[in-house]
């Protein structure tokens, strides 16, 4: 049996890494904010620039919310490791 190929796209694909250590509440608020705003280089200068701005304002916001997660849930771990009997690895989220 012999199908007819179809040409196949993945689109851009795009791979981000860190080294010994994980990513930092900035960095991810700005790859979400890649994701979530798109600036056409085709567009008028003028829209561009007020898409550009909204997207920073987009990325300090989301960057607020991880850093208020992150510390959320430090505070979360380190109360299970006081109940749990293990005070002395509370300092070890302080990284």
């Amino acid at each position: 049996m012999i199908t007819p190929s179809l040409p196949i796209s993945a689109g851009n694909v795009f791979v981000h890494t860190t080294q010994a250590r994980g990513w930092t509440p900035e960095e991810l608020a700005a790859r979400a904010a890649d994701k979530i705003i798109y600036v056409g280089d085709q567009s008028h200068p003028a829209v561009q620039a007020q898409a550009r701005a909204f997207k920073e304002n987009v990325k300090q916001v989301v960057a607020f919310y991880l850093k208020e997660a992150v510390e959320q849930d430090r505070a979360t771990i380190a109360l299970r490791l006081r109940e749990a009997g293990h005070p002395n690895l509370v300092y070890l989220l302080g990284d």
